[in-house]
């Protein structure tokens, strides 16, 4: 056991948690009061640096308050430190269920194998696949949006990954309108969950009607994430020709209108 400079310490490669300040001004006033009860755990690196194994609100709770943090410290392997970071993570029972499919992703991506993933979370294979699959399909910057929504298992985040999923979902830049930031996290999941009901319930209640161009030669179909152009038996070929050879530079216009 030893006393370390905070600022001598180095954040693991994978993330355990969205926002790492959440909450931090009660386990501040716990360490200025009582001290730091339980130490982290640190291996070394290059230099005189170390990385953090598990620890990282209280190296960052020590280095706000100006003072060492108590560290364990050990030589271990990369696969033994991410082993030793997620279990330690689970057992504290702080992470919630995106941060853990967030973890989950990051190791994968890293290239390590399902059984290390599987002794870091203490998972089973279809946990993982089924938090790679949120993580996949939903949005990073809508997660971030969200939070760790903690007290949100694994159904909430499976029921917007499906929102998600079909063509007449919305977009991102949509999705992050709609998500309220001055609700908790939790609650801002809950509330989006309940807004893209209420639009699916909508829209299939009362489609969008087909706008028709060229004296009814061409007919619009349109979903937030879809647009079809129908051409009449007696619509000149050429205009969807014209259409298609033109698209980018529509696109470039209206981005240009747009900045």
């Amino acid at each position: 056991m030893q006393d370390v400079d905070p600022d001598r310490v180095d954040s693991s490669r994978f993330q355990d948690r969205l926002d790492v300040s959440e909450e931090l001004d009660g386990l501040k006033d716990s360490i200025r009061e009582n001290g730091q009860q339980v130490p982290v755990l640190l291996r070394r690196v290059a230099g005189d640096r170390f990385e953090v194994v598990y620890g990282r609100r209280r190296i960052m709770a020590c280095r706000q308050l100006g003072i060492d943090v108590r560290a364990m410290v050990v030589d271990i392997s990369d696969e033994d430190a991410l082993i030793a970071q997620g279990l330690e993570n689970a057992a504290r029972l702080e992470n919630s269920y995106i941060e853990k499919a967030l973890f989950v992703a990051q190791v994968t991506e890293a290239g390590y194998s399902l059984s290390t993933i599987q002794k870091a979370l203490d998972i089973d294979k279809t946990q993982a696949s089924k938090m790679r699959g949120v993580i996949r399909d939903v949005p990073r910057e809508v997660i971030a949006a969200i939070g760790a929504a903690h007290g949100a298992g694994r159904r909430p985040w499976e029921e917007l990954r499906n929102a998600l999923s079909g063509d007449d979902a919305p977009g991102q830049a949509r999705l992050l309108k709609m998500i309220d930031e001055e609700l908790p996290s939790h609650e801002r999941l809950k509330k989006l969950l309940v807004l893209l009901r209420q639009a699916r319930r909508t829209e299939h209640a009362a489609p969008a009607p087909d706008v028709k161009i060229g004296n009814g030669n061409f007919k619009l179909d349109r979903t937030p994430r879809s647009l079809t152009v129908k051409a009449h038996r007696n619509a000149p070929e050429a205009f969807l020709q014209h259409l298609e050879e033109n698209l980018d530079r529509i696109y470039q216009e209206w981005q240009n209108e747009n900045a």
